[in-house]
C-alpha cells in the first residue's frame, strides 16, 4: 500500500508503540499545511501537556511522504531548539526511540517509512533511517550529522549551540567546521523555537538569517531554513500562519481535554521572609513551614509531591528536612550525561513515576520537558511562565481527579532593592498578583485556562533586539581569520546579556604531574560526551582557579595546559608558555579527582559556587561503549591500578600486562604478534577479576585479536620511569575526524586517481538528490579536482615514507594518528600546509572553459574543500610550490589577492550561507567515501 496522509494515524500509533495512541487534531493539521503547502507554519500554538514533542513525528513522516511523492519538497532536517536542558534531553531520547523503532522494523507501516527514508540516502552503509543528534553545550559537540545532506535528521539543541553554528561561529567546533554546519542549518532545514518566550532574540536573528540567505544573484533550488516558535501564548496577528490547538481538538479527544482541562488550584504559602535567608533562625523557619505544607501534600494526594525551589542550597536542605517524613531524590543542576542516563534508567523521570518516592526535590533542572506526572507540588515563587512550566509537571495526563499546587513565597510586593537574583523584582511581583488572581478559580493554573488568563511575560532583559546585517554575515563569513578575540554572540542569539554559557568539566583519575604526558594522555584518551559536566563559564572560572593540581583545555581538538591562577602571582605558573586562562564556551577542561569543587547529591556530580565534594572519573562506567569510544585503560589512573588493590596476585598480574605491552621495538604494539602477547596476559588476569572488570577485559581482548587498523594500543611513562599505562582506544572515531582522514582510511591504501573519482560521483549523487540542476555537475567537477595538490612529492613521502607505492596516493595505509604525525614531519611540508591551496592552481587550466561564475565556484570549492581558505591560506606563492608552472598563478591568487577577490564574487553570486551549504555538500561527500574506505 502506498504511503499517503490518511495513513497518519496508523503510523502514529506504531511510532508510539501502541495501538491506542491517535494523533490530535492540531498534530494531523499541522501534518495537512505541510503537504498542501510544502513549508511549517510560523508559529504552533500549543499548551503545556498537549504534545508538542510529536513535531519529531511529523517531520519523519512529512519526509517519508516527500520521498513517496506524496508531498512537495520539504527540509530533510528539523532543529529543535529550546533554552531548557532537561527538554533537549527529553526530546533527543524520544527521537532516539523512534529511529530504533524505524531501524528495527521488518514490516508493516514502519517499515515503509523506514525504507523510504533510507531512499534519501546516498551512502553505501546507510542502513540508519534517521540520524539523531544532541548539540548542547559543556559536553563535546558530536560531528557525525556534518555528514549526510540527503538524510532525514533531527537536531536537538539549546539555543546557543545551534544559534552559534548557523552564525558560523560554532561553540565548541573548529573552524574548519563552522562553514559546513552554518550550511545544513541554513537550508534544507526547519527550526522549531519551544518555549519561545525564552529565546525571543534566537527567533528574530533566524528569520533575519533566512532573509539574508535567500539574497543571491543565484539563489540555489533548496528550500531555505523555516523558523517555528512553539508557545502556549502566541501573539494571534493575522499576518502570522498559526497552527493551533481548537476547541474542536477536546470533542475528539477525551485524552487530550482531560490532560488540558482537569482542574489544578493553587494555593499561595505565604512566609514573612522571602526570598529565603542564606543563613539564620529565619531560613530554619521558612524550611521548616514548606516541609510542613509538603508533607501534608504527601499526606492528602499520595506520592509523588514535586518540590520546586530556586537554587541548590534550598533544595538540599528542604531535602534533609523531608528525609525525615519520607523517601527523597534530589535533581539538580547541570549534569553530566552519565548522570543523567542513569536517571532515565529508573521510574523517577517517567509519566508513571517511583511510587516509593514521596519527594522529588529540583531545581530549574525539571522545569521544563521533563515528561513527569506528580500528584501535587510545592513551588518557590518564580516568574509567571516559569510557574506555568512547574505546575505542568502536576497531573500532566489529567488521571487524577484532585491534585493542588502550592506556591511559597513573600506576604507582600517586593521591594525594589530585594535581591531576587536570577530573577527580577517586577516580574516576580507580576507573578504574584497574577497568582492570587488565580487562587480564586477552581481551575487555577489549567493549561486551557491559562490560554485566557496567561502568565504574565517576563520583561525583556534588553531594550532593543539586534538584526544582523549582511556586513555581519561577510565578517562571519571569514573563519579562518585568527581574531585577537572571538566575537560575542550574545548580541544575537541572547535575551539576557547577562546569561553565561557553558563549558564541561571532566574529570580523570591519576593525572600524570608532568605537563607534557597529560598533554600525550588526553590525546589519546580524548573526553567523550558522557563524562562531562556543564558550567557555567563565570561559575567554572572561580571554582577552577581553586585548583592547584594541573588542568588540561580540549578545544578543537587542541590539548593545552589551563590554569585558573588568574594573576594570582603566588600561584607560580607550570607552563606560562603553554598555559591559557581563557575559557571560551564549549570548552572542555580535564581536572583530577582531588579536585574539590563540586556538590554530590544522589551519587550526582555538579558545580555550584559552594560545593567541596570529590567527583568520581566515569571513563570505564558504560557497560557498552559505542563505535569510535572504546576505552580500555590499565596501570595508573584505571580501575585496574596495580598500585591500588590489596589482591598481590592481581597486581603482579597488572604488571606482567603492562610488560608485555613494552618492547624496543616501536612497532611491536601495531604487530599482530605483538597484540596477542598483550591478549594473551591480559587473559590471565581475568579470572582473577570480579565480572564487571572481567568484562572489559574481555573487549580488550577481542580488540587485540582484531583488525589492527581499527584500534590503537598505546603506552604512556612519566618521565624517567617504565611505562605504567597500557590504553586501547577506537581508532574509527578518525573517521570524524576531517584532519585525520585527509590520510587514514579504514581500509588499505587509496590512489588518488580513485579516491577523486569516488568523490566526484559521490558529490554528483548528492546534487542530483537534492535537486541542484546544473550545480551537481559543478560539485562534481570540485570533488575530481579537490585533492589535485596531494600530487605534490612531499605530500606523497608523508603519505609513503618508504616510497613503495608506484601510483599516486590519496591516503596512506598508516594504522595510528600517531604513525600519520610522524610521517608528516619527516615529509619536509611546512607547518600548516595546505595540500587544498595547491589544487587550486593545478586545476584552475582545466576551468578555463567554464563561465566566469562557475569557475569561481569551482576554484573556491576546490581550495575551501576541507575548510580553509575563508577567505585565505597561510602561504605565499614562494612558500607553496616552487613549480614554475605556477608561479604567477599562485602570485596572482594568494600574493596580490585575487582569492580574497574570487571569495567575495562567489558570495554575491551565490550568497554567504548558500556558498556554505554548497561546500558542507562536498565536504559530506569526501567524507562518505574517506569513512567507506574509498
Amino acid at each position: 500500500m502506498r504511503l499517503s496522509i490518511e495513513r497518519f494515524d496508523e503510523y502514529f500509533s506504531a511510532v508510539h508503540g501502541t495501538g491506542e495512541i491517535r494523533p490530535y487534531g492540531w498534530q494531523r493539521r499541522l501534518l495537512e499545511r505541510l503537504v498542501t503547502d510544502g513549508r511549517w507554519p510560523e508559529v504552533i500554538a500549543a499548551p503545556t501537556s498537549a504534545g508538542k514533542t510529536s513535531v519529531i513525528d511529523i517531520h519523519i513522516f512529512a519526509v517519508a511522504l516527500m520521498a513517496a511523492g506524496a508531498a512537495p519538497r520539504l527540509p530533510r532536517r528539523l532543529s529543535m531548539v529550546v533554552d531548557r536542558r532537561v527538554l533537549v534531553d527529553d526530546q533527543h531520547q524520544h527521537a532516539c526511540q523512534v529511529r530504533d523503532r524505524l531501524h528495527a522494523a521488518t514490516g508493516g507501516i514502519l517499515a515503509e517509512v523506514a525504507d523510504l527514508l533510507r531512499s534519501l540516502l546516498v551512502t553505501e552503509n546507510g542502513t540508519s533511517p534517521l540520524l539523531v543528534t544532541r548539540l548542547r553545550g559543556g559536553v563535546p559537540a558530536p560531528r557525525a550529522w556534518r555528514d549526510d545532506a540527503t538524510a532525514c535528521q533531527i537536531i536537538c539543541a539549546t539555543p546557543d549551540m545551534w544559534g552559534s553554528r548557523l552564525l558560523l561561529s560554532g561553540y565548541g567546533s573548529s573552524p574548519a567546521s563552522r562553514p559546513r554546519e552554518a550550511g545544513l542549518l541554513t537550508f534544507d532545514s526547519v527550526v522549531v523555537v519551544d518555549e519561545a518566550h525564552l529565546s525571543r532574540q534566537l527567533i528574530y536573528t533566524a528569520r533575519r538569517v533566512a532573509q539574508l540567505a535567500a539574497i543571491s544573484d543565484r539563489p540555489l533550488p533548496v528550500p531555505v531554513l523555516q523558523v517555528v516558535e512553539a508557545t502556549a501564548t502566541p501573539d494571534r496577528s493575522g499576518s502570522v500562519s498559526h497552527v493551533d490547538v481548537e476547541e474542536g481538538d477536546l470533542a475528539d479527544s477525551p485524552v487530550l481535554q482531560q490532560r488540558l482541562c482537569r482542574p489544578k488550584p493553587v494555593e499561595l504559602l505565604e512566609l514573612p521572609v522571602w526570598p529565603i535567608p542564606a543563613k539564620g533562625a529565619a531560613r530554619t523557619r521558612a524550611l521548616a513551614t514548606m516541609a510542613e505544607r509538603a508533607i501534608a501534600l504527601r499526606g492528602q494526594y499520595g506520592p509523588t509531591i514535586g518540590c520546586f525551589v530556586n537554587n541548590v542550597a534550598t533544595a538540599t536542605d528542604l531535602a534533609a528536612q523531608l528525609g525525615q517524613a519520607g523517601r527523597t531524590r534530589l535533581v539538580c543542576g547541570r549534569l553530566r550525561p552519565y548522570d543523567l542516563d542513569r536517571l532515565h534508567n529508573t521510574k523517577l523521570l517517567t509519566p508513571d513515576g517511583d511510587p516509593e518516592v514521596d519527594y522529588v526535590i529540583s531545581t530549574q533542572s525539571l522545569e521544563v520537558g521533563a515528561d513527569l506526572d506528580w500528584a501535587a507540588a510545592l513551588v518557590e515563587l518564580a516568574p509567571g511562565s516559569a510557574i506555568t512550566q512547574r505546575a505542568g509537571r502536576v497531573n500532566r495526563r489529567g488521571n487524577r481527579t484532585d491534585t493542588r499546587i502550592v506556591v511559597a513565597g513573600p506576604d507582600k510586593q517586593l521591594t525594589d532593592k530585594t535581591n531576587v537574583a536570577p530573577y527580577e523584582v517586577d516580574d516576580l511581583n507580576d507573578a504574584l498578583a497574577w497568582l492570587r488572581e488565580r487562587t480564586t478559580d477552581p481551575d487555577g493554573l489549567a493549561p486551557w485556562t491559562l490560554r485566557e488568563h496567561p502568565p504574565p511575560p517576563q520583561r525583556r532583559r534588553r531594550t532593543l533586539l539586534q538584526r544582523p546585517e549582511l556586513s555581519d554575515a561577510w565578517m562571519w563569513s571569514r573563519t579562518n581569520d585568527q581574531l585577537f578575540a572571538t566575537a560575542d554572540l550574545d548580541l544575537w542569539l541572547s535575551d539576557d546579556l547577562a546569561d553565561d554559557l557553558d563549558v564541561g568539566i571532566v574529570v580523570r583519575q591519576d593525572l600524570p604531574a608532568d605537563p607534557a604526558t597529560a598533554i600525550d594522555l588526553i590525546r589519546a584518551l580524548p573526553p567523550l560526551d558522557y563524562e562531562a559536566i556543564p558550567v557555567r563559564i563565570n561559575i567554572a572560572r572561580d571554582r577552577l582557579a581553586e585548583v592547584e593540581t594541573l588542568m588540561l583545555r580540549v578545544r578543537d581538538d587542541q590539548v593545552s595546559i589551563h590554569t585558573g591562577q588568574d594573576n594570582d602571582p603566588s600561584r607560580p605558573d607550570p607552563q606560562p608558555q603553554t598555559a591559557d586562562r581563557d575559557l571560551r564556551p564549549g570548552d572542555i577542561v580535564v581536572v583530577g579527582t582531588s579536585a574539590a569543587i563540586f556538590t554530590v547529591i544522589d551519587d550526582m556530580s555538579l558545580v555550584d559556587r559552594t560545593g567541596t565534594d570529590l567527583a568520581s572519573d566515569v571513563l570505564e562506567s558504560p557497560e557498552k561503549a559505542k563505535v569510535g569510544q572504546f576505552v580500555f585503560r590499565l596501570g595508573r589512573g584505571s580501575c585496574l591500578d596495580p598500585a591500588t588493590t590489596n589482591d598481590d596476585e592481581i597486581s603482579s598480574a597488572i604488571t606482567h600486562v603492562l610488560s608485555a605491552a613494552t618492547a624496543d621495538n616501536a612497532g611491536y604494539l601495531n604487530s599482530r604478534p605483538g597484540r596477542h602477547n598483550v591478549a594473551d596476559a591480559l587473559a590471565k588476569l581475568a579470572p582473577l577479576l570480579e565480572e564487571s572488570a572481567a568484562r572489559s577485559i574481555h573487549e580488550a581482548i577481542k580488540a587485540l585479536r582484531g583488525r589492527i587498523k581499527d584500534f590503537e594500543v598505546t603506552t604512556l611513562a612519566d618521565p624517567d620511569e617504565p611505562p605504567s599505562r597500557l590504553l586501547i582506544t577506537d581508532n574509527r572515531r578518525l573517521i570524524r575526524d576531517e584532519a585525520a582522514r585527509q590520510q587514514w582510511t579504514p581500509t588499505e591504501r587509496v590512489t588518488l586517481h580513485a579516491h577523486a573519482h569516488a568523490v566526484a560521483a559521490r558529490a554528483k549523487s548528492i546534487g542530483d538528490r537534492l535537486g541542484l540542476g546544473p550545480l551537481a555537475d559543478l560539485l562534481s567537477l570540485a570533488g575530481l579536482h579537490h585533492d589535485d595538490g596531494k600530487a605534490q612529492a612531499r605530500f606523497q613521502l608523508s603519505l609513503d615514507p618508504d616510497q613503495t607505492s608506484t601510483e599516486l596516493l590519496a591516503k596512506s595505509g598508516m594504522t595510528t594518528r600517531r604513525e600519520i604525525d610522524r610521517a608528516r614531519a619527516m615529509s619536509g611540508l611546512p607547518s600548516n600546509w595546505r595540500h587544498e591551496q595547491l589544487s587550486v592552481l593545478a586545476c584552475w587550466d582545466a576551468l578555463a572553459d567554464l563561465p566566469c561564475d562557475h569557475r569561481d565556484l569551482v576554484a573556491r570549492l576546490v581550495g575551501t574543500s576541507h575548510g580553509q581558505g575563508r577567505p585565505g591560506f597561510p602561504h605565499t606563492s614562494t612558500e607553496l610550490t616552487g613549480d614554475p608552472r605556477f608561479t604567477d598563478l599562485a602570485r596572482l591568487l594568494f600574493d596580490e589577492g585575487e582569492w580574497d577577490h574570487l571569495i567575495e564574487r562567489t558570495h554575491t553570486a551565490f550568497g554567504v550561507w548558500g556558498c556554505a551549504y554548497l561546500e558542507a555538500l562536498l565536504r559530506a561527500a569526501d567524507g562518505q567515501v574517506s569513512s567507506e574506505g574509498s
